[in-house]
């Protein structure tokens, strides 16, 4: 997805250069507008520029940023002649409420390639500021016209139409009030859906997407990982959508929660993925099948499955 920055609106964007040697990216961060209407789109973008010999991790996708809804999102690489690469993170946020919003910091984490020191940028903090339709056109308000007097010859009517307006009115409340009374006593409220039920139907979403054939790795490959993240989350109450694949691969290792086998699986997957986000791999047909398959099978060999009252547990330790 590309977004069209414009000069004559306010744009807010800042940067974060690293002018030595020592740390070579250049960060910057900036939205669209500053200033929106509720429903308003609004278009956030992370650009990071850095050389090839250089490691990128960027943050896992979230739901929400500044307490804005992510709608949509999207990545994309730009290789230069020069030996460096300029990586953009579009997002698309929106909002229904009136409020002012703080887009925090990222932690944009590098390393140069063979070493193991890691070094963090932070993307600017933004700030977005929400408003009614009505606080955007203030100026078009007009002042109260002064009262009108009614003539005295049609004021017995005028009574007679609002009391019967007002006797139909008060009808149409009370059958509206018992009529959803008695749906809401008909109606059962359906159970929420499972960790793997989540995680199946946003499996079969995303083979639905077809990114592959579009020629979209990295986001099917984003996507693809959140899905796990969120599943084990979800199923073993691990924080695994917040941290990074380092930090939870380490808490993994002393969990209990996990089979050897399956701490295994999500390993190698979690590490085939940031190859394929961060490191510019560019995985075969066969490859991508097998990640696929991989997500699905932590799914089918540890979900709980519900059988007349008896739950049981598919992880089998």
């Amino acid at each position: 997805m590309l977004f069209l920055y414009v000069e004559d609106t306010c744009l807010a964007q800042d940067a974060l250069k690293e002018e030595s040697s020592n740390k070579p990216i250049s960060v910057t961060a900036g939205v669209d507008k500053v200033r929106a209407t509720i429903g308003d789109e609004i278009n956030y973008k992370i650009t990071v520029d850095f050389p090839e010999n250089v490691e990128v991790f960027f943050p896992e996708t979230q739901d929400k940023i500044g307490g804005l809804t992510v709608k949509d999102f999207a990545v994309s690489d730009i290789k230069r002649d020069e030996g460096r690469v300029t990586r953009e993170l579009n997002y698309v946020l929106e909002t229904y409420k009136a409020s002012s919003y703080i887009i925090s910091a990222f932690d944009i984490k590098y390393k140069e390639k063979l070493k193991p020191e890691i070094e963090v940028a932070k993307t600017p903090e933004i700030f977005v500021e929400v408003v009614t339709v009505l606080d955007a056109d203030a100026s078009d308000v007009r002042g109260i016209k002064p009262p009108v007097s009614l003539d005295k010859r049609y004021f017995k009517l005028y009574i007679i139409i609002a009391i019967v307006f007002g006797v139909l009115l008060l009808v149409a409340i009370v059958l509206h009030y018992v009529y959803h009374r008695k749906q809401a006593e008909t109606e059962s409220i359906p159970e929420p859906l499972s960790a793997h039920q989540i995680a199946y139907n946003d499996l079969e979403s995303l083979r639905a997407m077809d990114l592959i054939s579009k020629g979209q790795i990295k986001e099917y490959y984003y996507r693809l990982s959140n899905i796990v993240r969120h599943y084990i989350e979800n199923r073993f109450k691990l924080m695994a959508p917040e941290r990074t694949t380092e930090e939870f691969l380490l808490e993994m290792t002393v969990t209990g929660k996990l089979s050897g086998v399956h701490k295994e699986l999500v390993g190698n997957f979690l590490e085939h993925c940031d190859m394929v986000k961060f490191a510019a791999y560019g995985p075969d047909s066969r490859e991508i099948e097998s990640s696929f398959n991989s997500a699905k099978k932590l799914v089918d060999e540890t979900k709980v499955v519900f059988q007349e009252n008896i739950v049981e547990d598919a992880n089998v330790n």
